[in-house]
């Protein structure tokens, strides 16, 4: 009898477990944007749209080339929110020696997150913006691509 009661509970219970772990919205998810090389001085890289609210977890560039610590020849990234021309920063990095202290190749290299920004609201655009200084030796992005870790809100 407690057979046949295990068995039918087997039964009865797996479709209900199965059908709850459908829903991958509480795993981390990941989003990739590829921003080339870029060498130009204030420019807005890449805007993605989330379509449902989210919570950004951390962020990494990845660049094919490194960029050695200056305070004269450095690039600085900023993940920000908002619409264009209006945004709010969520995370950043910046290759000078007084901050992230350059930056290595094909290493992921963690951004800044601005702990109060995290959140996204659904169809917020999301603008990878990119700035560089150079006083002497010329500083860019070689096959740059930033990777934001996120959870759905």
């Amino acid at each position: 009898m407690k057979l046949i009661l295990i068995f039918l509970f087997t039964i009865i219970m797996t479709p209900m477990l199965a059908f709850g772990s459908l829903s991958n919205e509480n795993n981390a998810h990941i989003m990739l944007s590829n921003l080339g090389s870029a060498a130009t001085d204030f420019v807005q890289l890449t805007g993605i749209n989330p379509t449902k609210r989210i919570e950004i977890i951390s962020v990494h560039l990845i660049n094919a080339g490194a960029i050695a610590a200056s305070d004269t020849d450095f690039v600085q990234l900023s993940v920000e929110k908002g619409p264009i021309g209006g945004t709010t920063v969520v995370a950043e990095l910046d290759s000078r020696a007084a901050h992230e202290n350059g930056i290595a190749d094909d290493t992921p290299e963690p951004l800044n997150l601005v702990a109060a920004e995290v959140i996204v609201a659904k169809n917020l655009l999301i603008s990878v913006n990119y700035n560089e200084t150079d006083a002497g030796t010329n500083v860019a992005l070689t096959n740059a691509m930033v990777v934001i870790n996120y959870i759905v809100r």
